[in-house]
């Protein structure tokens, strides 16, 4: 069975505006959901508060999982979620700040640009983070049954 990735992929980001992150610091695992966006290439942003757990876990160590999942399932009762690893890194240079923000802000429709500035200084309360997939696996119950299958992330290009 071919599988068309981006089609799948760009499904289950569309569905839900939430992920559920997974950072190990010195005292073990800790898991926190957070909104995000996503870009053509896959990599995922999100805005979090330089002292909250998971953000001194990320700057410590980089190793995050994430799930993306609506919790709602179909009407006939399938379910569609994506599980990734990756490493996950804060921003700080202009250029990619302006990225995060086109991708974050700019699923909602707001003008990113007007929100770049915010979250620019290092003192600034919310900051951007970037998230870069090295393994992506696809649960969708309607295409798959009950398994799970990896993606290809070397050919995903989503329409943005």
């Amino acid at each position: 069975m071919e599988i068309n990735w981006n089609e799948k992929i760009k499904e289950s980001l569309d569905r839900t505006e939430f992920m559920a992150i997974a950072t190990y610091g010195d005292d073990g695992s800790w898991v926190c959901p957070v909104q995000y966006g996503y870009s053509e290439n896959l990599k995922l942003y999100f805005v979090s508060m330089k002292g909250s757990k998971h953000v001194e876990n990320i700057l410590r160590n980089g190793q995050v999982a994430l799930a993306i999942f609506k919790t709602e399932r179909f009407a006939d009762g399938d379910v569609l979620g994506l599980q990734l690893k990756g490493t996950a890194r804060h921003l700080d240079n202009e250029s990619e700040i302006e990225e995060a923000a086109r991708c974050y802000y700019g699923r909602s429709g707001e003008d990113f640009k007007t929100k770049v500035q915010e979250h620019m200084d290092e003192n600034a309360e919310w900051q951007f983070f970037e998230v870069t997939p090295s393994e992506l696996w696809c649960f969708d119950s309607r295409a798959f049954g009950e398994k799970r299958q990896k993606a290809d992330l070397s050919a995903i290009n989503l329409p943005f």
